[in-house]
């Protein structure tokens, strides 16, 4: 059971755990024999807390200390975060085993020790998961160095096409025409792993090539492949400038893959598009129109998958929006994805074009916090960061949706430090408009609580207000659309 202790309470408790450590590392004292003065002396602390408490760390410091070790054992980055780790610690739930292992691993320390299952035992055989002493986690290059690196990929993808185009004349051939389909492949693949506006610069001039191509005389074959290519690079080119907060030039930019989608017959595009401008509609407080938008997208889904996708993206929010009485309506439809995403062959197919269980209950999170129905949210955004890489663009949505509905349920502090946990981790240039608009609304929402805010809302605050402004490509769309 969890134990409810007061925020006062527990700010006590930890003050005297601090004088505990002190008074235990001038005796000499090795960290299990603080963790159990500790837990001797507060016996309501549970042995989780007493521990990290015992080392002087901070939940930061074991998040990352747990990433780094599934790093080093060649593992994804896990989806722990503070939330996760605060609930661990009060008791709320257990970790799962491989959790338990790792906070073993980091701790030094046995399953009893921490007061785990025994499941949290290492597996037999495995030495790289034994236990070990973790030390103080290095610095290790942060998300925007990483997204930095692959700048020059992308120039080097380009004038590849651009030097097939040289070889193969002003029309090109098939030569540049596979290059400009692995190109877009590259971009729906990588999408998440560039700044937006990096990733536009690099769209927009591989467009632009295209519709220089479109311009020569091509045979039919050739000039349906590369409308069909310059229809998908419309819609990331859409897509890009809505994360960029320009919703006008991404409504105009998707309109145009839609028309090309419908040219060439590609019902996919079509679906895809119309679905991301119900999407924009949303967004532009339209909910008419969103869902308008969505049902006709949702026509034109041909698959499972696609279905969840239409339903998640474009039905969900705008109804939520609709008031408090569409709460009936919002299960059916959750559970309507639901079913169709549980259904799917082609279950979470990668790309900024596919989807995945991820996004799904991220979206679910989302209109459940519409609805007004915050502990719903919760779950569906936990269940969001369990399938998605720490420090995505994905995940800090998953994170701040979280943080809302922990807001919405008067824990503002928790709500803060998810939140300042997003802007510690994702370079500014990386932040989405729609993430932006996602903290936006965190502080709205805490600004409202009667009374003083505390010391890390107001420090949410300050972070907030000092971001740079997004700033717009601002190309023009000139590609030939069929009218």
């Amino acid at each position: 059971m969890p134990h409810t202790i007061s925020r006062a309470r527990r700010k006590e408790l930890a003050a005297q755990a601090r004088t505990i450590r002190s008074q235990g590392q001038r005796s000499g004292w090795p960290v299990e024999k603080i963790a159990a003065h500790i837990r001797g002396r507060l016996p309501q602390v549970l042995p989780l807390e007493a521990w990290r408490w015992a080392y002087g760390w901070s939940r930061a410091d074991v998040i990352g200390a747990i990433a780094d070790l599934y790093l080093a054992d060649g593992l994804g980055v896990p989806a722990v975060n503070p939330a996760m780790l605060c609930r661990w610690e009060h008791g709320a739930f257990p970790p799962g085993p491989e959790y338990g292992i790792a906070l073993c691993r980091i701790y030094n320390a046995t399953p009893a020790q921490l007061g785990l299952p025994t499941w949290a035992s290492p597996p037999a055989g495995n030495h790289r998961r034994g236990y070990g002493a973790w030390q103080k986690r290095p610095q290790r290059p942060r998300n925007g160095a990483l997204m930095a690196a692959g700048d020059n990929g992308l120039a080097a993808l380009r004038e590849s096409v651009e030097l097939a185009r040289e070889v193969e004349g002003p029309a090109g051939g098939q030569q540049t025409r596979d290059n400009l389909a692995a190109a877009l492949a590259h971009y729906d693949l990588r999408y998440s792993q560039y700044p937006p506006a990096v990733l536009s610069q690099e769209v927009h001039r591989c467009r632009t090539l295209v519709n220089d191509l479109l311009h020569q005389p091509q045979p039919e074959t050739s000039r349906r492949e590369l409308r069909r290519i310059a229809g998908w690079l419309s819609a990331a080119v859409g897509n890009l400038a809505f994360h960029l907060g320009d919703q006008a030039a991404a409504d105009v930019h998707l309109a145009t893959a839609a028309r090309l989608g419908t040219d060439v017959g590609d019902r996919w595009l079509q679906c895809w598009t119309t679905g991301a401008r119900a999407m924009i509609a949303y967004y532009g407080n339209r909910h008419a129109a969103a869902i308008e938008l969505a049902q006709h997208a949702y026509e034109q889904a041909e698959s499972p998958l696609r279905q969840a996708q239409i339903l998640a993206w474009g039905l969900l929010r705008p109804t939520a929006a609709l008031g408090p009485h569409t709460r009936t309506e919002i299960a059916r439809l959750s559970g309507q994805a639901q079913d169709a995403m549980d259904a799917a062959p082609d279950d979470d197919v990668p790309g900024r074009f596919g989807f995945d269980r991820a996004e799904l209950a991220m979206h679910q999170a989302e209109a459940a916090l519409v609805a007004s129905d915050p502990a719903q949210a919760t779950r569906y955004a936990g269940n969001s960061l369990q399938h998605i890489p720490h420090g995505r663009p994905g995940w800090a949505a998953a994170t701040l949706v979280f943080a809302r509905a922990e807001a919405a349920q008067g824990r503002a502090d928790d709500a803060a430090s998810l939140a300042m946990t997003v802007l510690d981790t994702m370079p500014q240039e990386a932040l989405r408009a729609t993430t932006r608009d996602r903290l936006t609304a965190l502080q709205n929402e805490l600004h409202r609580r009667p009374g003083t805010p505390s010391h890390g809302v107001m420090e949410l605050y300050a972070r907030t207000e000092a971001l740079p402004p997004l700033a717009p490509t601002g190309h023009a769309s000139n590609e030939p659309n069929g009218h």
